[in-house]
């Protein structure tokens, strides 16, 4: 595994929640422009995200032949979650909690699965499961950043 991937994610994990935490809840609160997510909204997103893709990283090792990523209905998840009424420490920790999985997952994989295991995306592209590793990770990045202010 490309060990920055893995890297980028612990240091998520580690950092991320006492950032999370000096921001304050009213501003994770606040939506970020109107029809937009809130902040918290966004967090939730990434613990929806996470959760698809634990079981994405899991199955596509053990499926014979390529792996089909399906697609989810993002907005329908965050709505159906009900983030907005969640205090930001239950969704905080339930980001913590799956990402930790992941890492212990992630970590395991051999590297020739990595490389190796083939996975179909929506659009029909073929990539690796490498491949897959890291879009999650710099999918997080993206979200990360708005949450943070940072785009």
């Amino acid at each position: 595994m490309e060990k920055s991937s893995i890297d980028r994610l612990e240091g998520f994990v580690q950092a991320i929640p006492a950032i999370i935490e000096q921001l304050g809840c009213e501003h994770m609160r606040v939506p970020r422009s109107e029809g937009k997510w809130s902040r918290l909204q966004i967090l939730g997103h990434l613990c929806d995200s996470a959760i698809h893709n634990l079981i994405r990283f899991i199955d596509a090792q053990h499926t014979s032949g390529r792996y089909t990523v399906t697609s989810y209905n993002q907005d329908a998840w965050v709505s159906a979650q009900r983030y907005e009424t969640a205090s930001v420490e239950e969704v905080l920790a339930l980001w913590e909690s799956v990402n930790l999985s992941i890492l212990r997952v992630v970590s395991s994989i051999p590297e020739e699965s990595l490389s190796s295991s083939q996975v179909l995306l929506p659009d029909g592209e073929i990539r690796t499961l490498l491949w897959l590793v890291d879009d999650y990770v710099e999918h997080m990045n993206h979200h990360l950043r708005q949450i943070l202010h940072v785009d």
